[in-house]
């Protein structure tokens, strides 16, 4: 089991490491002067970080979507044999509608919240609400041990994140 949890948060973690990817391409983070990819570069890097945050999402809060039984979820590491959400889902679930109509497949909802207005994205606010969840659900793993804590980006990598993230908002 072990082994296998071991190989799932190498999958995890590249989830965090291509949410944060993408989240500095679209912050501009990288350069100075601060830019951002524009067009279809912009959608392509937006694209990536909606649906890294959302696989994300899935890992902490499973009750926020449908799961199978050979998904990776947050609370196996925990000890838990059920799917069970590890962090209060409050502030992942209101991107749960647009993520899964939007950006999961496609659906004739997309035009009524495009024209709603419900099609922009607060990447900043979704970056710094994950990457607490993240940091929540990392401490909790802490308390079982450094060995499992140390398959994951380290706190400094997290909380840099968070700040940088909080520069946009």
């Amino acid at each position: 089991m072990a082994k296998d949890l071991r190989k799932a948060a190498e999958h995890v973690s590249y989830e965090i490491e291509m949410l944060m990817f993408a989240g500095s391409e679209l912050g501009g983070w990288h350069s100075s002067p601060m830019s951002k990819p524009a067009g279809n570069y912009e959608n392509m890097a937006l694209e990536c970080f909606l649906l890294h945050f959302r696989n994300l999402r899935g890992f902490l809060c499973p009750t926020l979507q449908t799961t199978c039984p050979d998904d990776i979820c947050a609370s196996a590491f925990l000890g838990e044999s059920q799917a069970i959400d590890v962090v209060d889902k409050g502030n992942l679930a209101p991107y749960g509608e647009g993520l899964n109509k939007m950006l999961a497949h496609l659906s004739y909802k997309r035009e009524p919240l495009i024209q709603a207005g419900k099609h922009t994205w607060p990447v900043a606010r979704m970056s710094i609400e994950i990457f607490e969840q993240l940091e929540v659900f990392l401490a909790l793993l802490s308390k079982r041990g450094p060995a499992m804590r140390s398959w994951f980006p380290s706190d400094e990598q997290i909380s840099n994140r968070i700040s940088q993230a909080s520069s946009f908002l």
